[in-house]
């Protein structure tokens, strides 16, 4: 066996994980002065893979540092690959002097081993910290997957990453491993967070979490979770809640997690309760109300019309008898009485099929009370069905 088969072994002996850490290589070898600032292309927990814009040798010793964390190890060069282009960059594999989770990573994959044996680097601490407060941080970070659809997940934990930070997933269940990228969206402390899966891998990565789902289905394995903060990244916005509002919504589970940083924890944590009995956040009441709709169709021309209810939600409604074109995302304005607030389009009925003329629409703010009073009156008839037809509607064209 050769050497650069023994090593690429060795630092293949624990799972490797795609996080591009920013990192400051320098040879430590007189004959080859280097020092390059880069990033990793995967970690684990014996190296690294990075890319470099010069050839190193192998074997010489270099030192390696995360400038951002103030740690530092050293490590020797166990492969080199040529990757060609102008300028030449080469692809190059460290192995590290002393294993371990030198890149700080709160409970990393169980065959990293940093619970029985810390490394030095997870061993460092703040000035604030007593000794060995990092190590314990460490150890302290449990995740528990709760929830999880096609776009998005819950994991509770007792130190849940702030709103809005990158993560790595790895979820592992029947002895495969799934990765897959996330910003967390709403963090709750001592209890948890909401993870939305971000769209940058595209289909192949919602097929690996649909994969995932049905693994995790198929039977009862308390599947394994490691959670990585990408550093050096900064987290897309938190896109506009598509609400859903019809049969056809594909994740109330997203729709929950994008909404949840307007909500108490109490109500998000209700909330999330509610859909793992399968009952739905917005109950839909079959009602038909006369509203006054106004906004700009797609052409640009202004639009105020009367138009009904078929069903509403606390957070929406389904609307027939539009009159004009309007396309999902679109801001419209719903009067009726005194009440007026803005709605989101988050559904438009096809023309020529049963649904065209209608629309489902979704709260801007996420804490209206446009229906409320009509959704408490309802509910206190203990009507599931109602027509209120031209009965105090109030709207006006």
């Amino acid at each position: 066996m050769g050497p650069s088969e023994k090593t690429q072994h060795a630092i293949r002996r624990s799972t490797r994980l795609p996080l591009e850490v920013p990192v400051v290589v320098t040879s430590l070898d007189a004959a080859s002065p280097f020092s390059e600032q880069c990033n990793t292309t995967l970690v684990n927990a014996h190296g690294c893979g990075l890319i470099v814009s010069r050839e190193l040798a192998h074997g010489i010793q270099v030192r390696l540092e995360i400038v951002s964390a103030k740690r530092h190890t050293t490590a020797q060069v166990a492969e080199v690959v040529p990757l060609g282009g102008d300028p030449e960059t080469w692809l190059i594999g460290l192995e590290l002097d002393v294993p371990g989770n030198f890149w700080g990573i709160e409970y990393a994959p169980s065959d990293w081993k940093i619970e029985e044996s810390p490394s030095p680097a997870v061993e460092q601490q703040r000035p604030d910290q007593a000794p060995g407060a990092a190590a314990k941080l460490a150890r302290s970070r449990r995740w528990r997957l709760t929830d999880i659809s096609a776009g998005a997940c819950y994991l509770e934990t007792a130190a849940p990453f702030p709103a809005d930070t990158p993560v790595l997933l790895s979820v592992r269940a029947l002895d495969t491993e799934c990765l897959l990228d996330g910003v967390v969206r709403v963090s709750h402390g001592q209890t948890g967070m909401g993870v939305e899966f971000t769209r940058a891998q595209g289909q192949d990565q919602r097929a690996r979490v649909e994969e995932l789902i049905g693994r995790l289905m198929s039977n009862r394995e308390v599947p394994k979770i490691f959670v990585g903060r990408k550093e050096g990244q900064h987290a897309a916005p938190n896109p506009a809640s598509d609400a859903a509002l019809d049969d056809e919504s594909p994740d109330p589970l997203l729709e929950l997690i994008r909404e949840g940083a307007s909500l108490t924890a109490e109500r998000f944590l209700n909330d999330l309760r509610a859909q793992r009995l399968g009952k739905r956040r917005h109950p839909r009441i079959a009602i038909a109300l006369p509203v006054l709709l106004t906004g700009t169709d797609v052409s640009g021309r202004p639009l105020g019309q009367r138009v009904m209810t078929v069903n509403i939600s606390r957070r929406g409604a389904l609307l027939d008898g539009v009159h004009g074109m309007l396309g999902q995302g679109d801001i419209i304005s719903l009067a009726r009485g005194r009440k007026k607030e803005q709605f989101r389009v988050a559904r438009v009925g096809g023309e020529g099929t049963p649904a065209e003329g209608q629309i489902g629409v979704a709260a801007v703010d996420p804490n209206t009370s446009f229906w409320d009073e009509v959704l408490e009156a309802t509910s206190e008839s203990g009507l599931e069905t109602a027509s209120l037809r031209g009965n105090g509607g109030g709207t006006g064209q």
